[in-house]
C-alpha cells in the first residue's frame, strides 16, 4: 500500500500577464514620493498584491479583476483619449486618478476606491515605507495624559 502524498502547498494566482503591469502603473501613480517606490520594490508589490487577492473568494476576484478592466480605459472616458491607463505617463495616471476619486460616476469611485484600499494595505505593512511617508513608530500620547481626579480626591 503506499503512503499518501503530502498536501500541496497553497499556489494559486489571480493575476494574468496583463493585468500584472496596469496594477504597476497604478501602483506608481498612486505611491510615489520623493525617494520612490523603486522599480524593484513596484514590482515586488504586484507580486504581493496577487498573493493578497488570490485567497479571496471567486467572487471577489472576478470583481477586482473587473474592476481592473474599467481602469484599464478610464482615459477614454475621463481624459477623452484613446488610450489605455497604463499607456499613459504617470502624470496623466495621477490625473485619471483624480478625476476617478472626484468623479459623479459611482463605478469609477468605487474602482478607485477598491484598488486603493489593497494597495495601501499591502505597501504600508513595510516599515521602510511607512517610515518614507513620515509615519514614525514612537508614540508619545501615554505621557500626555491628565491625572485622575478620582485619585486626587481618594488622598
Amino acid at each position: 500500500m503506499a503512503l499518501p502524498s503530502p498536501p500541496r502547498d497553497f499556489a494559486r494566482t489571480t493575476l494574468g500577464a496583463h493585468h500584472g503591469p496596469l496594477v504597476r502603473a497604478l501602483a506608481e501613480a498612486m505611491l510615489a514620493h520623493a525617494d520612490g517606490p523603486t522599480p524593484a520594490r513596484l514590482d515586488a508589490l504586484v507580486a504581493e498584491i496577487d498573493a493578497f487577492v488570490s485567497f479571496a473568494s471567486q467572487t471577489l476576484r472576478f470583481g477586482l479583476l473587473l474592476m481592473l478592466e474599467v481602469l484599464r480605459f478610464a482615459p477614454v472616458l475621463l481624459l477623452f483619449r484613446v488610450a489605455t491607463f497604463g499607456s499613459l505617463p504617470r502624470e496623466e495616471r495621477v490625473e485619471v486618478l483624480e478625476r476617478m476619486e472626484q468623479s459623479r460616476l459611482v463605478v469609477l469611485t468605487l474602482v478607485f476606491a477598491a484598488w486603493k484600499s489593497i494597495l495601501c494595505f499591502v505597501f504600508f505593512e513595510h516599515p521602510e515605507e511607512l517610515a518614507a511617508s513620515g509615519y514614525s513608530p514612537v508614540r508619545r500620547r501615554h505621557g500626555r495624559a491628565l491625572p485622575l481626579v478620582h485619585a486626587e480626591a481618594a488622598e
